[in-house]
């Protein structure tokens, strides 16, 4: 009983040091497109694992953006995430792994899965369990990692030329390239799945599709799907347009 609870014990440590590596890291980078989809954002599974990793308080980015000047001139300070599956005749599997820059695993979230025939479905049904898993099973990332920011403001005060590292730091921020407001109140509606907004009409607007993250949502609007995220006690409706990140203001009544 005692050599079972040393052992119990060195592996909890193991895995408290392990998670406080991680908050070591500033960025995380997910591809634009994973490697067994077709297409680049297919099901918004990529923007979705991409939100995750930004709640946690990492910078990410695709790895089709241009890289900060910090980060180009040194790789180990991102972590690389991947999606993989494991599909089976019956049913989807997904989990998402992080790697360091030697390309050793360094974490592995839950497997998500699904039995849902309809695959749109049963993606965002899988991906609730591994973002749920990502949420409550990563350490956030240290608010250190902004020290080179601050550093670089302290130092454009004595010396003008650091003001381009601080540009360059900006512009990595995952800021939508415009935000518009949209006009009106919606209003959610409970459906099995999610919600729907409708406004005054009552016409509806929006469905949203929930996710691991009460603060994130699949949305559909039209025939534009994209991700409602709740930032700053504020609702925004983000969606790529002609390659273009765009992100509207909602005023929303759950």
């Amino acid at each position: 009983m005692k050599k079972t609870f040393i052992l119990l014990t060195l592996l909890l440590l193991s895995i408290t040091g392990f998670s406080q590596k991680l908050t070591e890291y500033k960025y995380v980078i997910v591809p634009a497109k994973f490697s067994f989809l077709k297409d680049a954002n297919k099901y918004n599974l990529n923007a979705l694992t991409k939100m995750v990793f930004e709640k946690k308080g990492y910078v990410v980015l695709y790895d089709t953006d241009i890289l900060p000047d910090d980060l180009a001139k040194n790789r180990c300070k991102a972590l690389s995430a991947d999606m993989l599956e494991d599909n089976t005749l019956f049913s989807t599997k997904i989990k998402i792994e992080l790697k360091d820059c030697k390309n050793q695993t360094v974490f592995f979230s839950e497997e998500g899965t699904s039995r849902l025939k309809e695959l749109d479905k049963a993606y965002i049904q899988a991906f609730r369990i591994v973002g749920k898993s990502i949420d409550e099973g990563l350490a956030m990332a240290k608010p250190a990692t902004n020290q080179e920011e601050e550093v670089a403001v302290v130092k454009e005060e004595a010396a003008p030329k650091a003001v381009e590292t601080v540009k360059a730091v900006e512009t990595t921020t995952p800021v939508a390239t415009k935000t518009v407001i949209f006009s009106g109140a919606l209003y959610a509606q409970p459906i099995a799945e999610g919600y729907q907004l409708v406004d005054s009409t009552p016409k509806i607007v929006m469905k949203l599709l929930k996710t691991g993250n009460a603060d994130m949502f699949i949305a559909k609007k039209d025939a534009i799907q994209g991700v409602l995220i709740k930032r700053n006690n504020a609702w925004y409706f983000e969606y790529y347009q002609n390659e273009k990140l765009l992100s509207e203001k909602m005023d929303i009544k759950f």
